[in-house]
């Protein structure tokens, strides 16, 4: 059993590293409190991407903190599974999201064809990239991980998938931009989210490729496919929507299941 002196410094480190996660995340919504027009814009674009550097530098400082020496040593070093791993995730995020297309297109709401252009299909690959592998690397690879290093693999998916559907605060305010209920469903959505991303690193073996490769398609699909929920239009967004409709939630328990499935079956596979 670890002892008290051991554990303390890891406490500390996973708080001290929850809080420096809050401010990044804090950063481009308080622009919202100083800036407006152009220069809002402007200054909202450069803090999203720069979110990106602190996103790379933060954990990089943690884990040399600890002693060790690269981001690697989070699940993002490459092996031979990595393209497995990427491709299996990524068809997993399709499958999942998909479900919740072919809902959200017999009753719900989805952007216009017409919409659906080249440069919006390149814009979302430029930002979406970026946010899948950092914030799996952050919250996934690092905090994830030490959670688990002080109450086992089940409370570290658990508490990290709750702070990762927190964190998301920015999508729902000022508070009553949408109703208290909607907000408790888009809080669902993600912590069952965090909770198929967190699996996905396991069942992969203690790797981040197959959750990147999930994260990534199922937010491309979101912001191809839907409107952007509450700045547009959705009809009954607390059934459609993706992300904050109750059809999302059964789209993230689908993806569970198949990534269960798939890495039990290689598992089983590997050890005959």
């Amino acid at each position: 059993m670890k002892s008290k002196e051991t554990l303390k410094p890891n406490i500390y480190r996973v708080i001290l590293f929850s809080l420096l996660m809050f401010i990044i995340v804090l950063l481009p919504v308080s622009a919202s409190f100083i800036f407006t027009g152009e220069s809002y814009n402007l200054i909202v674009t450069l803090l999203f991407f720069g979110s990106f550097i602190l996103m790379y530098i933060l954990p990089l400082y943690f884990v040399r903190w600890e002693g060790g020496n690269s981001i690697e040593e989070l699940g993002v070093g490459m092996d031979d599974n990595t393209v497995r791993d990427l491709f299996i995730g990524g068809l997993t995020g399709i499958i999942a999201s998909g479900f919740v297309v072919i809902f959200a297109y017999l009753g719900g709401t989805l952007r216009p064809v017409s919409q659906i252009t080249t440069d919006l299909i390149i814009s979302q690959i430029i930002i979406t990239t970026p946010v899948a592998f950092f914030e799996e690397l952050c919250y996934r690879g690092y905090m994830m991980t030490r959670m688990a290093r002080l109450g086992g693999p089940i409370f570290g998916i658990l508490l990290s998938s709750i702070l990762f559907s927190l964190f998301h605060f920015s999508w729902w305010i000022p508070l009553g931009t949408v109703p208290p209920h909607m907000i408790l469903l888009f809080t669902t959505n993600l912590l069952l989210g965090g909770i198929v991303l967190g699996l996905s690193y396991y069942l992969s073996g203690e790797k981040l490729w197959a959750a990147i490769g999930f994260h990534f398609m199922w937010n491309m699909i979101a912001y191809i496919m839907f409107p952007i929920y509450p700045r547009e239009f959705a009809y009954l967004p607390e059934i459609f929507q993706i992300e904050w409709g109750i059809i999302s939630i059964l789209g993230f328990l689908l993806g569970a299941v198949i990534i269960w499935f798939v890495y039990s079956s290689l598992i089983q596979k590997e050890s005959e």
